[in-house]
């Protein structure tokens, strides 16, 4: 997990020091209780408030992250989302464990997980840290072999993709 203050964001692979954050509107918490971290959809409330995205559906500039809780109980109003920039990464928990490499096309499972099914992809998967070592030049007299395995993994780290984030309203 991300060893900043951020949910889920774990960095931005063009070294953007934190990600973009902005206020979003909710709808009060005893309607629609939100967990750190959740992936968000601009379509509550006749499209006016965020809410934890619910299908798997074309996300055309409506997709955000949930940088805080929002409890039952709390009022309706602004609260802080992180809105995905192109390079941003974010961790999150993979439907079914799966070897996935980069570039493998993650869609919507929940609010809080990925997978690798689906019809419109939310994101790719971007880390490595699931990959085999380096392999060594045994040409070169080099012992070992490193193998071509990719491991099996229960999280995925993932960009999303610039066209689903409520980003794409922002460049032109």
């Amino acid at each position: 997990m991300a060893t900043n203050n951020y949910a889920r964001w774990v960095g931005n692979v063009d070294g953007a020091p934190e990600p973009f954050i902005m206020l979003g509107s909710f709808q009060a918490g005893s309607t629609q209780a939100i967990k750190a971290g959740e992936i968000l959809e601009f379509t509550g409330d006749t499209n006016t408030d965020w809410v934890p995205i619910d299908s798997d559906f074309s996300q055309d500039s409506n997709v955000a992250i949930a940088n805080e809780e929002i409890k039952a109980g709390d009022l309706a109003g602004y609260y802080e989302i992180i809105v995905p920039r192109p390079g941003d990464m974010f961790e999150y928990d993979l439907a079914t464990a799966a070897a996935t490499a980069v570039g493998q096309a993650l869609t919507y499972s929940s609010s809080e997980a990925v997978t690798t099914g689906g019809s419109y992809p939310l994101g790719y998967a971007v880390g490595q840290q699931h990959y085999p070592q380096k392999q060594v030049h045994l040409a070169d007299g080099n012992i070992g072999d490193m193998g071509t395995t990719i491991k099996s993994q229960s999280t995925v780290i993932m960009c999303f993709k610039a066209s689903v984030s409520v980003y794409s309203l922002f460049v032109v």
